[in-house]
């Protein structure tokens, strides 16, 4: 059979494997963790500590809490043993006695700014220690960060499905996808043009904008694979409302969003990608998103909202989240998703996803989809572990296992170029002593992730656990002072 028709028959078998973990569950299963960034390469070189976003996917290993599932994790470069006993720490009621002999990770001892798929695939030696685990278990799937060509041969080459969504329909999630999907689901979205696909069918673009759309004062050009807000960039008007002028201006006005990337270079990625002209909802109060599943036999669940923390000199990257979002639209968030939901489900896709939105008066905007997980996937899914909980749907809150509500600060982006040279250990310890880790028996402390990128990059990760929202804001900030006295000893 050729790849494409080996990968369709596995894809076939996946709602059987689903049913089989379900009906018994004393059988081993194998979770394949493949944490690849495989997107656009030259753009993620904008985000700083980029090759260590694989261990945000570490919250995995926290499935480990199930006593028959085994862990394959994969990585490009070694992760230290003392931060995956950290995870395994997490894990309530599991002693690490259990839960490591079920772990295995495999590395590709290979930091080259390329997907850890592709390396994966280079490397006969790490595919075989892969296919040893998966012989011991009576069925076994990948789980990545986003499904491409790359993701395709890899599930082909182990002989086990995807968990995410099939690379075919990757589309869907693209910016110009994601148009397409609110038309058809019939939710409120911003005034544009998709698939472009040259900066000439840009000017073309923000001068039919301005026309049909006299108030618009911003236009916003967005690349179609854009990351976490880095791929956008900014057109004001005042510069120029006709092609002739917009032409002319774009060179020198066009305001990109990643801070090392200029007009030339981000000419020559549309060339390449293409991407979407739209307007730039003015008078934006928040930006809510909302977070939904399709399950391997095709149902579709709601599994939370949040609030995006956005930075940049424009408010265009995101930083981190909080959770719940706001009572006053968190229901009508999750009601859009859910439709969105409904057009993604009916065309086959399945996995993760994410609807961003903004709210600006009265109006509830969605702006793109996440076809894949994200950065509030991991959050979400630690604290649904380690409190034994789970989110209501009908309520829009979280409750732990002892029935309390749940909210949650968390972000990527906790950096400063003073932490650069503290220590894993060192962070940890400090945050025991101020009693600042997560505490199982008050339900209340931080988890840190991405704690690889803090002695080299200054940059870590953090979700701030509490009962209420405040007390989570309280307990990161203690963090942030924790951090500075750090650098300063």
């Amino acid at each position: 059979m050729t790849g494409h028709s080996e990968f369709e028959a596995l894809e076939a078998a996946l709602p059987d494997m689903a049913r089989t973990f379900v009906a018994d569950q004393n059988a081993p299963h194998c979770l394949v963790v493949v944490p690849s960034m495989t997107f656009n390469q030259d753009l993620l070189r904008n985000v700083v500590g980029v090759e260590h976003y694989e261990e945000r996917m570490l919250a995995m290993l926290l499935q480990l809490h199930t006593p028959q599932i085994h862990v394959v994790y994969c990585s490009s470069a070694t992760i230290s043993e003392e931060i995956v006993e950290y995870y395994l720490s997490l894990i309530p009621g599991v002693p690490m006695s259990h839960s490591r002999p079920r772990l295995t990770m495999v590395s590709c001892d290979d930091l080259s700014p390329r997907p850890l798929t592709e390396k994966l695939l280079e490397r006969p030696g790490c595919l075989r220690r892969i296919h040893d685990e998966l012989a011991r278990s009576k069925a076994g799937a990948i789980v990545c960060m986003n499904t491409t060509d790359l993701e395709r041969k890899l599930a082909v080459e182990l002989g086990i499905p995807l968990l995410g969504n099939p690379p075919d329909l990757d589309h869907l999630g693209s910016k110009s996808g994601s148009r397409e999907m609110f038309r058809e689901a019939g939710i409120d979205f911003p005034a544009g043009f998709e698939h472009l696909r040259s900066m000439d069918e840009v000017v073309q673009a923000l001068a039919a904008l301005k026309r049909d759309h006299p108030g618009v004062h911003t236009g916003v050009v967005k690349l179609e694979e854009g990351f976490s807000g880095e791929g956008n960039a900014l057109y004001r008007y005042e510069h120029g409302e006709d092609e002739e002028a917009i032409r002319a201006a774009l060179p020198k006005h066009l305001k990109c969003q990643a801070p090392a990337e200029t007009y030339e270079s981000f000419s020559a990625r549309f060339e390449i990608m293409g991407g979407i002209v739209e307007e730039y909802v003015d008078g934006v109060s928040a930006s809510p998103s909302g977070q939904g599943y399709i399950g391997p036999l095709g149902t579709l669940r709601a599994l939370s909202t949040h609030d995006q923390l956005l930075g940049g000199a424009d408010g265009q990257v995101f930083e981190g989240s909080t959770f719940p979002a706001a009572k006053r639209y968190r229901r009508r968030v999750q009601d859009d998703m859910m439709q969105v939901g409904e057009v993604l489900q009916a065309r086959g896709a399945r996995g993760r996803f994410a609807v961003d939105f903004v709210e600006a008066g009265d109006r509830l905007c969605a702006i793109e989809i996440n076809l894949r997980k994200g950065g509030t996937t991991h959050p979400m899914l630690t604290m649904a572990v380690i409190t034994e909980g789970h989110y209501d749907p009908v309520t829009g809150v979280f409750r732990s296992g002892n029935g309390m509500e749940k909210c949650y600060y968390a972000t990527d982006n906790l950096r400063a170029d003073e932490y650069r040279g503290i220590l894993v250990g060192e962070l940890l310890d400090a945050a025991i002593n101020r009693r600042l880790i997560f505490d199982p028996v008050t339900e209340r402390g931080c988890v840190f992730h991405m704690l690889g990128a803090l002695s080299e990059y200054g940059k870590v990760g953090v979700t701030c656990i509490a009962d209420t929202l405040e007390e989570a804001i309280t307990d990161y900030r203690a963090v942030v002072d924790m951090m500075g006295e750090l650098s300063a000893q």
